[in-house]
């Protein structure tokens, strides 16, 4: 009988322990104990098992599913399924470098698993029997292995995973074509004067650009690029280098600020010259 587990992405959720202890969840692993990133505890992924119906459950539908982990199913006890997810957390790529892999970001795993011949797709999956995906992320939903009884794999310092150069643009490109979707819907109900008159095309270019401008100056997460988008679309496709753009660009280059506080002060400051530009009341 299958067992339900929940990898949870502690990078993308506030105050998780505290959450998980809210709601009721006693059993928690780190992805991250005994490895070489033990001392990023705070934002290691972490395996939980759910059972259906619950508040967990609800809760991971509700809020979780789309960008900061994964529901799957396993026959295997749970050591088994901890060792193999634990396996993952990094691969080999071009040079022989090791990267971290967030395989458990939803939107990630749809595309890499699907990308894999089956053969490879179940030595990967290891005792993971199903996953299961919101179908804004992946169409199908499901993930199904079809060769059981797959070799556990253990976690080690060099990875056994790695990842061609093919994969990485394949995942690199995916994500930038989805986030360009989400761009220039944002945009649609937003700021729908930026989009008047353009073309599908058209729209895409300008997603790009926005993403392109973004990642120049540190900002690369959706949510990041979603928020640069907005000065994009008031300020114009030369934000932040015209002219009149410089008490944007002396907050860009503040050394001691967080590129997530830079941002907030760009917003305020965005917000703030709306309102001055706004005609007083009689």
């Amino acid at each position: 009988m299958n067992q339900a587990y929940l990898l949870l992405d502690a990078a993308m959720i506030d105050n998780l322990p505290y959450r998980l202890f809210k709601l009721e969840c006693s059993t928690v692993q780190p992805l991250f104990h005994q490895t070489a990133y033990h001392a990023l505890a705070e934002v290691s992924p972490v395996l939980v098992p759910v059972v259906p119906d619950s508040p967990l459950a609800h809760t991971f539908t509700q809020e979780w599913s789309e960008t900061a982990g994964i529901w799957l199913e396993s026959e295997a006890g749970g050591t088994a399924v901890f060792q193999h997810l634990r396996s993952l957390i990094h691969a080999r790529v071009e040079g022989d470098v090791t990267v971290f892999f967030r395989y458990y970001d939803p939107r990630i795993t749809g595309l890499w698993l699907t990308s894999l011949q089956p053969r490879v797709r179940d030595e990967v999956m290891g005792p993971i029997r199903l996953i299961v995906l919101p179908e804004s992320v992946h169409p199908c939903r499901f993930i199904r292995q079809q060769t059981p009884e797959q070799p556990i794999a253990r976690y080690a310092d060099k990875p056994w995973l790695s990842l061609s150069p093919d994969q990485l643009d394949h995942l690199s490109e995916a994500k930038r074509q989805r986030l360009a979707r989400l761009l220039i819907e944002h945009c649609l109900q937003h700021f729908p004067q930026c989009l008047q008159g353009l073309d599908l095309a058209a729209r895409r270019q300008w997603s790009a650009n926005c993403q392109g401008n973004a990642e120049r100056h540190g900002y690369g997460s959706a949510d990041e690029v979603t928020r640069w988008a907005s000065f994009h679309a008031v300020l114009g496709e030369n934000f932040p280098d015209a002219p009149e753009h410089a008490v944007y660009r002396q907050m860009l280059n503040e050394p001691k600020l967080s590129p997530e506080q830079r941002l907030d002060n760009l917003c305020a400051e965005l917000q703030r010259q709306s309102l001055t530009e706004k005609e007083p009341f009689a």
